[in-house]
């Protein structure tokens, strides 16, 4: 059975994925082909099949926690394929010459109680290495990944992950010192920001980590800058909230207002906002994109136009690497009308899980290229992830060190544009966090 805060943690592992699948059902030229999906073990696991390479290579194994049968199979087929199209592009590619890279999957149903069956059962068939964007598993498995002197690639941070620092990595960075980079920068580089006076801010979500950990970077900056900034509110609310009367009321002058994050939540706070004569500049993130084309049939652009927002991934016009090798990807491995559809729809969807996996597979192929296939070991890729940095071809620098375990060392800031109706850069710099507000 899942626990009320485990489905609310679903619904922030929803906002991610599901753009793409809805944008996979729209009328296009071709017809999005189903992403082949490892076999599930959780009804008969000797049918899984042993990972192979080809003759002269030797297998290296990333074992999988997913969720293929349960209520974010829909959301984790996205992410699924995403690290599948970037296994084969390593492979097709020679990334790691004398290695073959396989992957195998074990069905967690999104059910904590499977997390600790499921690592057992990847490490019994050879798994090298975990990863996992689950959001329980971190936390189930971290005992047991430091136990064991395991690695594991979680995409999904926790909060106490370098208390101490071990072998759990997150190709993911904590919310406060991201939303406090975000207003700081509003402040410096905005050119609409309220000249003479402080401005008015506050934000609306939902009682959960995600929206939690945000409204709190934002409050203690605005509260350590009483010049900058006056605090209005941040409202939390459950899941059963779908109209937004009072929180409009409480924000209705504010000069910048962050919307929730989840599905049609964020079209119906935006319209009912606006309808209430709202002006605020709205502010948004790699989560709001992700539902980018509900926004835009629930609200359409000129209610959101102008909107500031920040994203570590990056967007598809981006002028370097990852998205463009992105882009080549999804077109060539799954067909042109999808790859437009999702773009369309959200491309965060499956650019956001596509840039982090890439990372971790990264990690991967350079502790085999390190070591040598037959001389790979967790230790070796411990001791290279330690070391490793990236900078994704002219985009933001990661890099994970002795006592980093959040890779991201920065975001770009984007705005919305309702003429062009896209996203477009508002400043070609990346931003460091800010962890003392």
């Amino acid at each position: 059975m899942i626990r009320p805060r485990m489905l609310a943690i679903l619904s922030l592992l929803l906002i991610i994925v599901v753009p793409l699948l809805l944008a996979a059902c729209g009328d296009d030229d071709e017809k999005t082909p189903t992403p082949t999906r490892t076999q599930t073990p959780a009804a008969s696991p000797t049918k899984s099949p042993t990972p192979t390479a080809p003759e002269g290579r030797v297998p290296i194994t990333i074992g999988v926690l997913s969720d293929l049968t349960g209520p974010a199979s829909q959301a984790m087929t996205v992410v699924d394929m995403a690290l599948a199209d970037i296994v084969r592009y390593f492979n097709e590619n020679n990334r790691t010459p004398v290695a073959e890279l396989k992957v195998i999957t074990y069905d967690e149903q999104y059910n904590p109680s499977n997390d600790i069956p499921g690592y057992q059962w990847l490490k019994e068939r050879g798994a090298d290495v975990i990863l996992s964007g689950l959001p329980p598993v971190p936390v189930s498995l971290r005992p047991l990944v430091d136990q064991d002197k395991m690695v594991m690639f979680a995409l999904i941070t926790t909060p106490d992950i370098e208390s101490p620092p071990g072998r759990l990595f997150a190709m993911n960075v904590q919310g406060e010192p991201y939303k406090a980079a975000l207003l700081k920068w509003i402040a410096e580089n905005d050119p609409n920001f309220p000249k003479g006076r402080p401005a008015k801010i506050g934000a609306v979500g939902h009682n959960e980590p995600y929206a939690i950990s945000h409204q709190k970077g934002m409050e203690q900056y605005a509260k350590a800058h009483p010049d900058q900034y006056e605090w209005v509110a941040g409202f939390l609310l459950d899941w059963t909230t779908v109209t937004f009367g009072s929180q409009v009321e409480a924000l209705k002058d504010c000069d910048y207002v962050f919307p929730p994050t989840t599905g049609f939540y964020i079209p119906s706070f935006i319209k009912e906002y606006r309808a209430a004569g709202g002006k605020a500049t709205l502010l948004g993130d790699d989560a709001t994109l992700a539902y980018l084309g509900l926004m835009v049939d629930g609200a359409g652009w000129e209610a959101f136009d102008g909107m500031i927002i920040s994203l570590l991934n990056g967007w598809w016009n981006d002028e370097f690497e990852l998205p463009k090798l992105a882009s080549q990807l999804l077109t060539e491995y799954h067909g042109a009308g999808a790859a437009e559809a999702t773009k369309k729809q959200s491309g965060i969807s499956y650019l956001g899980s596509f840039m982090q996996q890439y990372g971790a597979v990264s990690v991967i192929s350079e502790a085999i290229n390190r070591a040598g296939p037959k001389n790979f070991s967790p230790q070796e890729l411990y001791d290279t992830a330690t070391s490793f940095k990236m900078t994704y071809g002219g985009g933001v620098e990661w890099n994970f060190t002795d006592t980093k375990r959040t890779a991201w060392n920065g975001f770009g800031v984007y705005e919305a544009d309702a003429e062009r109706q896209d996203v477009f850069r508002a400043d070609p710099k990346w931003y460091p966090f800010l962890y003392e507000p």
